[in-house]
């Protein structure tokens, strides 16, 4: 059974399943999600703890004999088992498909796994683990959910927060939720209750912000220049390579240029989507960003990277990153006037 992570709570006042298995992008949710269960599992008995780490070539024979084992004195036991690679292998995947048809007695099994790739979830050993217990997926908090989720960390804490106060936290805090939960437990320790001052919160908080060359794609889909110029300056910061920066750019205009040109064919945008294999997630994106941004800005856009692929070399003159910025602002602050006579 699949069940969503904010059902938890009220999934575990109703009592605990056999199985459990934890998997997706984010880890403060995988944490917090394991920290519950296991608080779940001491309240209903569970007093004996196993954790079995599965690191390279794993002998699986120490989990599957470990679960058929009586436990010491009769206790119910916690069996937690880590995959951090989230492959088993051939072993591991029969070991977990027999582990699932025959759960242990007396004990409650907590599997933890990372972000897998839609063809693991597809796979024997996983269908068997979801046949048997319970599954939840954590994905990441999205830019736009950012405010929300904090809003609501906040109210926990007692907090009420204007829109200002939650768009400049998620500004410090995206993409590292860890110690997003930090700065707001430290927020709790050092503020009374109440409305949130913006000047005493920006004395607060630290900028523990996270960003990665793959969110670039997105802030320029959105239309997000502020966005896309934190990132930038982030990435600058951090020392990362231009050519990765350029090769991401580069593909997700090359994207916009194909799905156009389909359009133009008379193409329907449903099935351009589709034969490029655009995330179904992803597509309101892409599309608004079709809506936008039209066959010559893009061309034009795809010319400027070479340019810019050209100063990275040191083949041209000019700051290449001083053209990545106006590289954003001629995206992002496209017209459509202008854009529809182009």
């Amino acid at each position: 059974m699949e069940l969503a992570p904010d059902r938890l709570a009220g999934h575990l006042a109703q009592g605990l399943a056999p199985l459990y298995v934890l998997w997706g992008e984010e880890p403060l949710g995988l944490l917090e999600a394991e920290d519950a269960i296991r608080a779940a599992a001491r309240r209903a008995g569970y007093s004996e703890r196993q954790v079995y780490d599965v690191q390279g070539r794993y002998n699986w024979e120490a989990v599957t004999k470990g679960g058929g084992n009586l436990s010491l004195f009769g206790a119910r036991r916690l069996a937690e088992i880590r995959i951090p690679s989230g492959k088993p292998g051939t072993d591991g995947s029969r070991a977990l498909a027999d582990y699932a048809a025959h759960l242990p007695g007396d004990t409650l099994t907590l599997i933890s796994l990372p972000n897998l790739e839609w063809r693991a979830t597809q796979s024997k050993w996983f269908g068997a683990l979801a046949a048997a217990g319970v599954t939840l997926q954590f994905r990441a908090v999205e830019s736009a959910r950012l405010p929300g989720w904090i809003a609501g960390r906040l109210k926990a804490q007692g907090f009420d927060a204007t829109t200002e106060v939650l768009d400049w936290l998620a500004q410090r805090v995206e993409g590292n939720l860890l110690a997003a939960r930090q700065e707001i437990d430290k927020l709790a320790l050092l503020l009374p209750a109440g409305r949130l001052d913006l000047a005493a919160v920006q004395a607060a908080v630290t900028d523990v912000a996270r960003y990665d060359v793959d969110q670039l794609p997105d802030a320029l889909y959105q239309a997000d220049l502020a966005r896309y110029s934190r990132i930038l300056a982030h990435l600058r910061e951090e020392g990362e390579a231009l050519p990765r920066i350029l090769w991401q750019l580069s593909s997700a205009l090359r994207l916009l240029l194909r799905l156009q040109s389909g359009l133009q064919r008379g193409e329907t945008l449903p099935r351009l989507l589709a034969a490029q294999r655009v995330w179904e997630k992803r597509r309101p994106l892409v599309e608004g960003a079709l809506r936008r941004l039209t066959l010559p800005r893009l061309e034009q856009s795809l010319m400027r990277l070479a340019l810019l692929d050209r100063q990275a070399k040191g083949l041209e003159p000019g700051d290449p990153w001083s053209e990545l910025q106006r590289l954003g602002l001629y995206l992002c602050r496209a017209p459509r006037r202008q854009a529809a006579t182009e």
